[in-house]
């Protein structure tokens, strides 16, 4: 099943067979089109609902047509691990891990070592596992499209750091803290962060 956020709401994205047969349910045919979704879409981002879940026989393929209703973002990010420590940033009021978005022709996993060294000046020793991605929607406050619906697609990665260097938050971005936390410690981070980021924090959780 894909899970897409839109701030704290989710659109899960699936079939008959994984859906929870009490949440609010749509279902698309074989011949909707992204036009189909984004009038859809509009009608729900104004709508009170804050669960629902989308059916189709093929999900991978329906996903990919949803994706084509918005403007595509992509972005990598990166889990960093120091003994039984995670990295975390605190951005804009709420604890986030370092990510940012893929620069042209760059490598997701490029990318993610490049945003984590500039949002907190750790350079990791290197990348050891793919985790899982994360979807949300947005809309774009940037004045070249300002007002836009932007679908992020998140790609994270595992980094495993040995060093003892002193961590720098990049200010510039909104970043006032940068904190090593022991993963028997993240009740509090999972009570102030994004709800999409919760799929990739739960994870670590002991």
């Amino acid at each position: 099943m894909y899970k897409v956020f839109l701030n704290d709401r989710v659109i899960r994205i699936g079939t008959a067979a994984n859906i929870k047969i009490n949440k609010l349910t749509v279902t698309f045919s074989d011949e909707c089109t992204a036009d189909d979704i984004r009038k859809w879409f509009t009608a729900f981002s104004e709508s009170t609902e804050d669960d629902v879940s989308i059916i189709h026989h093929k999900p991978d393929h329906f996903f990919n047509v949803f994706q084509s209703a918005f403007t595509i973002v992509h972005a990598a990010g990166g889990v960093v691990k120091r003994d039984n420590k995670i990295l975390f940033i605190f951005r804009n009021g709420k604890w986030d891990l370092p990510k940012g978005k893929l620069n042209k022709d760059e490598l997701a996993e490029e990318a993610a070592l490049r945003e984590v060294e500039e949002e907190t000046g750790i350079i990791p020793g290197g990348i050891d596992l793919r985790l899982p991605s994360t979807f949300h929607i947005y809309k774009s406050p940037y004045p070249d499209s300002k007002g836009d619906w932007i679908f992020k697609n998140t790609y994270w990665f595992q980094m495993y750091y040995n060093g003892n260097h002193h961590a720098v938050p990049q200010e510039e971005e909104g970043i006032t803290q940068v904190t090593w936390i022991d993963r028997n410690n993240l009740i509090e981070v999972f009570s102030n962060t994004y709800e999409n980021l919760k799929q990739i924090i739960n994870l670590y959780k002991l």
